[in-house]
This record gives structure tokens, sequence and C-alpha cells, in this order.
């Protein structure tokens, strides 16, 4: 195998592992999300941050890996970018196959992580809502009774407390 095919490899067998390890930190948040840690959630949410960052420059390294097959193998005159599949075809049969399974891993790993994601949204979004009604009702039940009594002076009371902060 030649330099650009090597190098592209490695590339996506990095980018299979960091998609694994933020499959992992988005299990957590699953497990934060349900017990309501938002420190533990923000913490994981800054780790995946870094991960996303390195996934950034594997893919910047990945497009010029593929550059260089394009120049080596003058595809120069294929039309638009060159995909893993167009050089796939290119390969012989044991490195197509090899490729082939690489690319299909990915893929199944990036769908499995779309999944976990969307099932993390939607809890996320529950809890807010059940937090929102959680809030309303309090709001209702709590009362300002204010006025002035038989002998002039203001008669001012809260039923319950009124210093809720939404966001906390």
């Amino acid at each position: 195998m030649m330099k650009p095919v090597i190098d592209l490899e490695a590339i996506l067998n990095d980018e299979k592992q960091i998609y694994e390890e933020i499959y992992a930190l988005e299990e957590k948040k699953e497990g934060a999300i349900l017990d309501r840690d938002g420190r533990q959630l923000e913490k994981l949410s800054l780790i995946q941050e870094k991960l996303l960052e390195n996934l950034s420059v594997l893919e910047k390294k990945r497009d010029r890996v593929i550059e260089d097959y394009i120049r080596i193998n003058n595809l120069q005159d294929l039309s638009g970018t060159v995909t893993l599949q167009e050089i796939v075809r290119l390969m012989d049969e044991g490195s197509s196959r090899h490729f082939r399974q690489l690319g299909m891993d990915l893929k199944n790993t990036l769908r499995r992580l779309s999944n976990l994601q969307h099932t993390n949204e939607i809890l996320i979004k529950d809890n807010i809502d059940f937090f929102n009604m959680l809030m309303s009702g309090l709001r209702n039940s709590t009362s300002i009774q204010a006025g002035y009594n038989s002998a002039g002076k203001e008669n001012s009371k809260t039923a319950g407390s009124l210093l809720f902060n939404k966001t906390a």
C-alpha cells in the first residue's frame, strides 16, 4: 500500500476511536441527565468538546491525505471531492474489503452516536418541561396579600417564597 492509503487508514481508525469515546461520554451524559446532575453534564460536555476539536484536526489531516492520494494517482479529472468509496474502488480486493469494513464500522458508530444524542436531547427537553411545570405550580400556589388593615397600617404578606431562579 502507498503512504496516503496507510495514512488514511490510520486517520480513519483514530476518528473511529474518538467517536467511540464520544459515544461513551454520551452514555455517561444520559446518566447525568437522569440524575439531574448539571455539574457532571457540564464536565462531560467539556471533555466532549476537546474530542471534537481533535476530530476537526483529523478531518483536516484526512483532507490533505486525500489530496496527496489524488495527486499521486493523477485523479485530478474527477469532479468534486474524492470520497472514500471512490478510493476503495481503485484498490486491490483485499485492501478494498478492509477499507469498506472500516468505513462501515465508522458509519455504524456515527449512527449509534446520533441515536443516543437524539435520546439525550429528548430527555433534557422532558426534564425542562417537567421543571417548568413544577415552577408554574409553585408560582400559582404563591400569592401576595397586600392592603391596609382597619388601623390604616399597610398589611403586606407573602404566602410562600417568590425567590426562584428558573435557570438554576
